[in-house]
């Protein structure tokens, strides 16, 4: 049942029109942007950016929400990082690095566990400093260069030019 269900997902014409128009805008965008000004940029990276900014919104308006419940700060992060990892897998295996490779999720959550662990000991360093929600968008733009460049060299290697 789950298998079928797995299949009329993929299969549905929908889905294939939105990525279908999401790749024309990502490649539109790297072409004529600006006047071609990104042209000498990777596309991968553009995408990488434009879907990074879409799971970090995701990402820091769960973070929000869990603090604004009561949660701690770090436990907010915790469990933004567990509900985010399976949605950013998905969008990041699928529009920038073009992999459906499920068996990736290992070292993809590896790789969370590694940014959440740098992530977290700089958040308890900077909330000393600003509150909560500062200090986590303070880390945003870092964290995102980090995971890039694992997702890049080891997560998602072999598709890697």
């Amino acid at each position: 049942m789950l298998a079928s269900f797995k299949n009329k997902i993929k299969d549905n014409t929908a889905l294939k029109n939105i990525k279908a128009v999401l790749s024309f805008c990502f490649h539109y965008l790297h072409e004529k942007f600006l006047w071609g000004i990104f042209k000498c940029v990777d596309e991968k990276f553009f995408k990488f950016l434009f879907v990074g900014a879409l799971n970090t919104l995701f990402g820091y308006a769960l973070y929000a929400f869990f603090v604004a419940i009561g949660l701690k700060a770090n436990l907010a992060l915790f469990f933004q990082y567990i509900l985010g990892i399976l949605w950013n897998f998905k969008t990041t295996g699928t529009i920038v690095f073009k992999n459906n490779n499920n068996r990736l999720i290992f070292k993809f959550f590896l790789s969370y566990i590694f940014t959440f662990t740098i992530n977290s000991f700089a958040l308890n360093f900077l909330i000393k400093y600003l509150n909560e929600y500062i200090a986590q968008a303070v880390l945003v733009l870092p964290v995102a260069v980090i995971s890039f460049l694992i997702f890049k060299f080891w997560v998602f290697r072999e598709n890697n030019c």
